[in-house]
């Protein structure tokens, strides 16, 4: 399995995510009707109208608790991150751990090929635990305990974060932010009964004849709260149930595909450990509970076994690492792992050899390391101003006269230190290849993220002057605007997933052959079209059409292709790999154009540097 794969797996579990949620309103509904009726046959009269008007109130406060919950995690993980009790990590902050955590992630986005997420840390958290949050990469954060930082070396911190990595490529989030939506909505009803009971707990009723008749009603209240508790304690079995079968068999795949990034088992087995060690990762977050399915280990003393939300942490470590638990195993013998499914399911992603774009191999963490080292300090944005100077220098014409044009233009409408960013990353933009440009653009990305809509506007403008600026749009500015929209509009916008209308190549015959022209363009070897036309012949029996290359019509070509199957996403992306591979030089316009096409259609595209 890949990313494309497991994409397209995370589209079919939210179908059954869908049937559970209905499994578990229609049994809190069934209770509360029963409960209903129940009430009316004790005082004599059985009245059925009673009983649906009560569950039809608990219908509607279930779906109406869902709605509004989803609508607000609509904005991002940040609004996960907030109610965790976590901080945003300041970009220039002067903490040596957070310095580290702040770079490891960074690394990990340059080799994985996606925009760096937000860092925040739960201060108030001793344990170590961790987890990502967002509806799609341009608006997620990675959030880790202050054990984390104080507790982990920089190889174990680094398997904590490329497992979170993981949830992201994977299409994780997204799933685990609808669930913990629909969870909301199925715990209303015993959030309902434990807020009367703990109004009640602060109630003082006198003993006088005068009272009796208050402490009477307030029986009355109080039954009616535990009852009600004790009703809504059937949607919260429902959502612990459907968080274990959501949560379990993903944590393993985010385990080997964390090996797979680091090249290093010893780094997540190590931080696994220190979690057994101490006894598990507990939360003291009042909320930890309904999103215990995104930590990277179990929150609290949930419920255990079949309705665990995580696998046990001594089988999480035998698969990754059997060395590590030999002597640990004898002395938590009662950790031992019962799921016998998922452990085939592990096993079978550690004895894969994943390949190809992509594939988790295809991630190699040192590259990333190896990048941003190559840039030094320059690559360290602080604020604001430096990433917006960034971004905005790196989009200056290299023609002198027009350069000084657009300098003119850019002096009045923004401060001193952002033109001085302008400025230096101009200048330095010109000895840069492609890889390090798209590096520092996915580097400054949650810096643009703190941006106000009035201050996000303003940006997009000045960027889309400065490509328009003469007259033609290149392939590089296609790129940074494509990349923009997808991974900044995402935080200032809603954004649903693209529908899938496509899932056989042929259906974009037209569209791939314009794809394929622009590369055969840049590339100025007939060979690329030769090679794309042959493959193509070979995968769906028809000639791939004649058409003229025009870089005007591809950025309606790349929005078509977003509505493509995850399958045929990583087909068409394979194909193009094939097609200018073919002589053997992969160039900056390539490369530009490879990029711009895999953050069209949604998909990672590591550094292609980085699988020579």
């Amino acid at each position: 399995m890949n990313f494309f794969e497991a994409q397209h797996q995370a589209r079919k579990r939210t179908r059954w995510l869908v049937l559970w949620f209905a499994l578990g309103v229609l049994g809190t509904v069934a209770t509360l009707y029963g409960a209903a009726i129940g009430i009316t046959y004790y005082v004599g009269h059985v009245d059925q109208s009673f009983g649906f008007s009560v569950a039809a109130i608990g219908l509607v406060v279930i779906l109406l608790g869902s709605f509004f919950k989803l609508v607000q995690l609509g904005q991002g993980g940040a609004v996960v991150a907030r109610d965790m009790g976590a901080r945003p990590v300041d970009p220039a902050t002067r903490d040596v751990a957070e310095r580290r955590l702040l770079n490891v992630v960074e690394e990990m986005s340059i080799a994985s090929g996606i925009p760096a997420p937000q860092v925040w840390v739960m201060d108030d958290e001793q344990s170590i635990n961790a987890f990502a949050a967002g509806t799609e990469p341009g608006n997620a954060v990675v959030a880790v305990s202050r054990g984390c930082l104080e507790e982990l070396n920089r190889a174990e911190l680094q398997g904590v974060v490329a497992h979170e990595f993981s949830h992201i490529l994977n299409g994780d989030m997204r799933l685990n932010l609808r669930l913990i939506g629909w969870l909301f909505g199925l715990m209303m009803i015993a959030m309902l009964g434990r807020g009367i009971l703990s109004i009640l707990r602060h109630v003082r009723v006198r003993s006088s004849g005068d009272n009796k008749n208050n402490a009477g009603l307030l029986l009355v209240i109080l039954l009616s709260g535990a009852a009600v508790w004790l009703i809504g304690s059937v949607g919260v079995f429902f959502g612990r149930l459907i968080q274990a079968a959501v949560s379990r068999q993903r944590e393993y795949l985010a385990d080997a595909s964390a090996v797979q990034f680091t090249r290093d088992p010893q780094g997540i087995a190590g931080a696994l450990k220190k979690i057994l060690i101490q006894q598990g990762g507990s939360l003291h977050a009042p909320r930890a509970a309904e999103a215990a399915h995104m930590f990277f280990s179990s929150p609290g003393s949930l419920l255990s076994g079949w309705l665990a939300t995580h696998p046990p942490l001594t089988e999480r470590i035998r698969l990754l690492d059997p060395s590590v638990i030999v002597s640990m195993a004898e002395a938590q013998r009662e950790r031992h792992a019962s799921q016998s499914q998922e452990v085939s399911a592990k096993r079978e992603w550690q004895s894969s050899a994943l390949s190809g774009l992509g594939a988790a191999s295809s991630i190699n963490a040192d590259y990333g390391t190896k990048m941003r080292n190559s840039l030094g300090q320059a690559l360290a944005f602080y604020n604001l101003a430096q990433a917006k100077g960034a971004v905005l220098g790196m989009l200056v014409a290299q023609d002198e006269q027009l350069r000084e044009e657009e300098i003119r233009w850019l002096l009045p409408v923004l401060s001193a230190e952002e033109m001085e960013a302008v400025a230096l990353w101009q200048a330095q933009s010109l000895s840069m290849a492609s890889v390090q440009k798209i590096a520092v653009m996915d580097l400054a990305i949650p810096l643009l993220r703190r941006m106000d809509i009035q201050e996000y506007d303003r940006f997009r403008e000045h960027a889309r002057h400065l490509i328009s600026c003469d007259g033609e749009v290149t392939l590089f500015e296609l790129m940074m605007v494509r990349a923009m929209e997808r991974h900044l509009a995402g935080t200032f916008e809603r954004r649903d997933l693209s529908p899938i209308r496509y899932h056989r190549m042929e259906q974009l015959e037209n569209e791939l052959a314009r794809l394929l022209s622009c590369f055969a363009c840049f590339s100025q070897s007939s060979e690329t079209w030769q090679t794309g036309a042959v493959a193509y012949r070979q995968l769906t029996g028809r000639e791939l059409p004649q058409v003229e290359n025009d870089l005007t019509h591809l950025d309606g070509v790349l929005t078509t292709m977003d509505q493509a199957s995850p399958p045929l996403k990583k087909q068409i992306l394979q194909w193009c790999g094939e097609s200018i591979s073919q002589d053997g030089i992969i160039d900056d316009r390539e490369i530009e154009l490879l990029r711009a096409a895999a953050d069209a259609i949604g998909t990672l595209l590591p550094p292609l540097q980085a699988l020579r």
